[in-house]
């Protein structure tokens, strides 16, 4: 096997994992805007949602960039 090989199985590798994570996250922000605008007068529930609302989307924003770092790394070490 060689560099190269070794190189573009790895970032097969990330590219699956990060895709599972990245559909995973959107699962989470949709469920968590289903419950925030469902839930009216109780303002704790709606604190948690707002919580899972934002955490869904930075976790949307770290792996949309891990998957841009990825394409670069592929780009450069891969001919």
């Amino acid at each position: 096997m060689t560099l190269a090989q070794f190189v573009g199985e790895i970032i097969s590798f990330i590219n699956t994992l990060v895709g599972l994570l990245a559909s995973a996250a959107l699962v989470i922000f949709l469920w968590g805007s289903v419950r925030f605008l469902y839930r009216t007068g109780d303002t704790h529930a709606k604190a948690a949602d707002r919580s899972m609302l934002t955490w869904g989307l930075v976790s949307l924003f770290v792996l949309v960039s891990v998957m841009g770092i990825v394409k670069l790394m592929q780009q450069a070490l891969l001919p």
